[in-house]
């Protein structure tokens, strides 16, 4: 008898083509699509945001789904649905809850004016309308339940605890895409958001006298994934932890890391429609000299295309390390060098590039941008690509790079290290350059080091050429989360309830 098909619901706050703000909406959508191209049958839902693009072709679904969001028998939201044309032979849906006092903003987590003040309860609603939705569009309850960062942990929550028998056998995988962002919220939550006060009184959802909804999804989920084999070993330090990492010492039995992947297919030079010239592992040296000289024109970087051109794009925080790469700017114009960085982010690091680049004008250039585009013109122009983080769950850009012929520029955290081996131009290894730590002098070490590989062009092709033919694909990653969901799901034939029983500390 054939086994059917496996049911998985995917809650999630960003999916790329539809809303995102960095690399957790790129890994929803890869996914979520790799593993529904796999034979699995996957729901994505994700909030239906005043920035949302939809795209053509949509149906709204009748009527509403209602959604409980407190105690009180009138504590339930009605909202609508919005169906995407399903992909991938029909086993990938993808729907939009639709609520436009909750979502329908400028922003996805905050506006020109900040952070939302409501996105507990904004997070809540999709994550209960998630399940809710699931269980309409399948007519019963899934086989997993996949939540992606904070944002989707009560999904977890609420089938374990709120819902009934049915949903709490439901498995359940929290995947940790940043544990700096936890949901950490006041103890009025607790009756705000429709969570039992057990959940806190046992400690899973204790966290210093709090409520900690990342805290939550991590002691009731039955598998919990980070996205990164070095980050599942990092957020179990002190350093890495965010004040979790004796909590996560505690569940590494349930803990793994599994390697982000890009989409190989969208992420093609040869292909990309974005390039001023397409080009491929043959044609890469002229490809990427023609992409050089037109991005040097384009932001205003002069036409010498033998001076080595250092890059990064990436979200202006503390956490990517902007402040050492403008330290080492100095250095490198003073090297003749030229440096673009591409970004928008903390008021601060806007204000400092903005600083640099007018110190240096023509040598180095400012984009406070959110520009998809202008990211790969990056990629396929850039000498080296420069991703200084001080901590790093998977990091795609520098897969992105690689797949474009850039050669990246590191810190050992992370994905980054998972990624990216360290050169040695003698011995014909490697595919970029890693700095030991993310440090101003071992950041000037590296770059110091990439100056100076610059100057063999062989070695520099060499490089440029293991890049590109590393693979970084979803293939590996996907089968390797269809077969976490199947080692839940296959072995527990009568759906036996869970006996899971979460150890907690405070």
């Amino acid at each position: 008898m054939a086994v059917p098909p496996l049911r998985i619901v995917m809650v999630s706050a960003e999916m790329e083509s539809l809303a995102r703000t960095g690399g957790l909406g790129d890994v929803v959508e890869a996914v979520s699509a790799h593993v529904a191209r796999s034979g699995a049958h996957v729901l994505v839902v994700t909030p239906l945001y005043g920035v949302t693009k939809i795209p053509a072709g949509c149906t709204r679904w009748e009527g509403t789904v209602g959604v409980r969001t407190g105690w009180g028998e009138d504590d339930v939201r009605q909202v609508g649905v919005v169906e995407l044309p399903r992909a991938e032979g029909g086993r990938l849906r993808v729907c939009l809850l639709d609520d436009p006092r909750l979502f329908g903003r400028a922003g996805i987590y905050g506006d020109a004016h900040g952070t939302f003040g409501d996105n507990d309860q904004r997070f809540a609603v999709l994550s209960r309308g998630a399940l809710e939705i699931a269980a309409r569009a399948w007519g019963t309850e899934p086989d997993v339940i996949h939540a992606h960062d904070w944002h989707a942990a009560l999904a977890i929550v609420y089938a374990r605890l709120t819902m009934g028998a049915a949903w709490a056998r439901v498995k359940s995988v929290m995947t940790i895409h940043n544990l700096g962002f936890q949901g950490s919220l006041g103890l009025d939550a607790l009756d705000r958001l429709a969570i039992p006060r057990d959940a806190f009184l046992s400690g899973a959802m204790n966290h210093f006298g709090g409520v900690n909804l990342m805290k939550g999804a991590i002691a009731y989920a039955d598998r919990v994934t980070a996205v990164s084999p070095t980050y599942a070993r990092e957020i179990q330090t002190v350093e890495a932890g965010f004040g979790l990492d004796g909590f996560l010492r505690e569940q590494a039995h349930k803990l793994v890391g599994i390697l982000n992947g890009i989409d190989a297919e969208r992420f093609d030079p040869a292909l990309d429609p974005t390039l001023a010239e397409r080009y491929d592992a043959v044609t890469f040296e002229h490809g990427r000299a023609t992409c050089k000289r037109a991005l040097l024109a384009e932001l205003g970087l002069g036409e010498d295309l033998a001076a080595p051109l250092f890059t990064t794009v990436t979200r202006l925080t503390s956490q990517k390390g902007v402040d050492l790469f403008l330290g080492v700017a100095p250095m490198l114009v003073d090297r003749g060098a030229r440096v673009a960085i591409v970004g928008q982010g903390e008021p601060e690091l806007e204000a400092s590039l903005r600083a640099v680049a007018a110190r240096y004008p023509g040598r180095v250039a400012a984009r406070i941008t959110f520009d998809g585009a202008l990211a790969r013109r990056c990629y396929s122009s850039s000498d080296f690509f420069v991703v200084p983080s001080r901590y790093e769950p998977c990091g795609l850009t520098q897969m992105y790079a690689m797949r474009y012929g850039a050669v990246p520029i590191v810190t050992a955290v992370g994905g980054l290290k998972d990624t990216v081996v360290p050169a040695r131009a003698a011995q014909a290894e490697g595919t970029g350059i890693v700095a030991a730590r993310a440090n101003p002098v071992e950041l000037a070490f590296a770059v110091e080091d990439a100056l100076t590989l610059y100057q063999d062009p062989q070695a520099m092709h060499e490089l440029r050429a293991r890049g590109m033919a590393r693979d970084s694909s979803w293939t590996t990653s996907s089968r390797a989360y269809l077969t976490l969901y199947r080692e839940l799901v296959e072995p527990v034939s009568a759906k036996e309830p869970s006996t899971l029983t979460p150890r907690v500390s405070t």
